[in-house]
């Protein structure tokens, strides 16, 4: 959703039903030329104590789990709450988290979820059914929840206090993955319901591995271990504490002088001068991503579909990689990030600057018109992407103006539709594709197809059908053939697929960003 900050998530999507996915395993994801190296050696024993200092682009929105869409939030409040089950390592199924198993009736209609006994919220209260229920009934049911279309009609079920009984009124062969969504993170319902969800937002209280302890909105936020998660052994940190560093060159130095021990996001032009770089060590890991520019086709000249073809092909999105990524990325072959029943087999939008002007002269601006581009400022990456696509949209007489913004202000725009060309980017916060077909294909939901206004009923439709399909065969069909029609359509101006690349320092061990984006920090310990 984005995710996946990916893309800021919808904010209020229609409760027409997304998931209807298989169980089965994830497409194959490795990019080419990348590789996984984990940080832990083999002869590694875990050490106990510590504080690990992570920079990140943008600050949190908020903890409240339902309502904030934006990758800083959501992977912050991943290290505050558990969820009953979560997206594995690999990115191809769930495992455990609140949840230690679950049992599925033979009809696929009734899932038993059994409570680890031992989970506490940090304020020492013992998690119970009725919070998870609670919790779900928000994550389904409120109205600022944007994730209710994930779930099928159901209702809930506490039998007792570890056990939690979903009974399905329909089929939904994904339900495990739904279960999975970030907005369903467990809270206690005493103090939420005490508190509100304002201040619950600013002062959360969950049962996951990390207590938030302070708050400088703009610049950090510090989490202590919390004393009574339920593994006694974990996490093996004392502390966290994510500090806001937009800048990726000022990152980058901080990292480089010990002064952080992680910097996520790693401009591509520094990766080989970091990898020779004394007491660093450089992670890159495929993860589920995609970059593009957007259009808003609430404004006429973005309601041709000529011109948004125009300028895909007027763009060389290999040149791109080749030039600012050194060719750590990808030509997206689908709006989706290369993830599980992405169409890759498919071809990208060739660079065709023939095709591009026979295009423009047929629309209805055949001379060109002008337009502002609003990106992230900070962003040295897309900067020099944004230059070279201006220059690139020059002979169809398009003149873009760039625009830099603070990431929050510009997600905040675009989500307000008070923009023209837009920076953005989506990730996946589960392991089946569904969700971002609501979010950025299927006009029909409640992010307007991540606010370009993009709406054709064909995809809506066959966004539909496939959320209604149960055989996979036929399933992957529709899929397809929906994610061919959206290429045609041109919605966005897609760019690249990309490995996610971190700078750690040399004495962090166990840490990896997951295919969505997030990272489990109750397994990082300092050597």
């Amino acid at each position: 959703m984005t995710g996946s900050s990916g893309f800021s998530r919808p904010m209020a999507l229609s409760r027409r039903r997304l998931l209807q996915s298989s169980a089965l395993g994830l497409a194959a994801t490795a990019l080419a030329g990348v590789g996984f190296s984990p940080m832990a050696r083999a002869d590694d024993t875990p050490k106990r104590g510590g504080v690990l200092t992570m920079a990140r682009t943008a600050d949190v929105v908020s903890f409240e789990p339902v309502v904030p869409s934006d990758n800083m939030s959501i992977w912050a409040k991943l290290l505050v709450f558990q969820l009953l089950v979560r997206t594995s390592p690999s990115g191809d199924s769930v495992v455990p988290d609140l949840a230690t198993s679950w049992d599925v009736s033979d009809d696929k209609r009734t899932y038993t979820f059994h409570l680890n006994p031992a989970a506490t919220f940090s304020d020492g209260t013992p998690v119970t059914s009725e919070d998870v229920a609670f919790s779900f009934n928000r994550a389904i049911y409120d109205k600022d929840s944007w994730c209710g279309s994930l779930f099928p009609k159901l209702s809930m079920e506490t039998p007792d206090a570890h056990t939690m009984v979903f009974k399905l009124q329909q089929d939904w062969a994904p339900f495990l993955a739904a279960v999975s969504v970030h907005a369903a993170c467990i809270v206690p319902k005493a103090y939420f319901t005490k508190v509100g969800v304002n201040v619950f937002g600013n002062k959360p209280i969950g049962s996951g591995p990390f207590a938030m302890t302070e708050w400088k909105k703009g610049d950090s936020i510090t989490f202590a271990r919390n004393p009574h998660f339920w593994d006694p052994k974990r996490p093996y940190l004392d502390g966290v504490v994510l500090s806001i560093v937009a800048d990726d060159n000022v990152r980058m130095l901080k990292v480089q002088s010990g002064e952080i021990d992680i910097g996520t996001q790693v401009p591509f032009n520094q990766v080989d001068k970091l990898k020779h770089a004394s007491g660093i060590d450089i992670q890159i890991v495929p993860y589920d991503r995609i970059d593009w520019i957007q259009f808003n086709e609430k404004l006429p000249v973005f309601q041709d579909v000529k011109i948004r073809q125009a300028m895909n092909y007027a763009v060389d999105k290999e040149a791109i990689i080749k030039a600012v990524l050194f060719g750590y990325g990808e030509v997206p072959t689908t709006f989706l990030p290369k993830m599980f029943l992405a169409d890759v087999t498919d071809k990208p939008y060739p660079y065709d600057l023939a095709k591009a002007k026979e295009l423009m002269a047929a629309s209805s601006m055949p001379t060109g018109f002008t337009a502002k581009c609003t990106i992230y400022s900070g962003d040295t990456i897309f900067a020099q992407v944004a230059e070279i696509v201006q220059q690139m949209l020059l002979p169809l007489g398009i003149k873009m103006t760039i625009v830099p913004e603070e990431q929050d202000t510009q997600l905040a725009q675009v989500s307000a539709s008070q923009y023209e060309m837009a920076q953005g980017y989506m990730t996946s916060d589960i392991f089946d594709p569904c969700e971002l077909v609501a979010f950025a294909g299927a006009g029909d939901e409640g992010s307007d197809s991540v606010w370009t206004f993009y709406n054709n009923p064909k995809v809506d439709q066959m966004a539909t059908a496939a959320l209604g399909e149960l055989d996979e065969a036929k399933r992957r069909g529709i899929y397809l053939d929906m994610q061919r029609q959206i290429f045609s359509d041109a919605p966005y101006l897609w760019l690249y697929w990309t490995p996610a690349i971190t700078a750690l320092r040399d004495d962090v061990r166990g840490f990896r960003i997951l295919p969505t984006g997030n990272y489990w920090l109750e397994d990082v310990w300092k050597s």
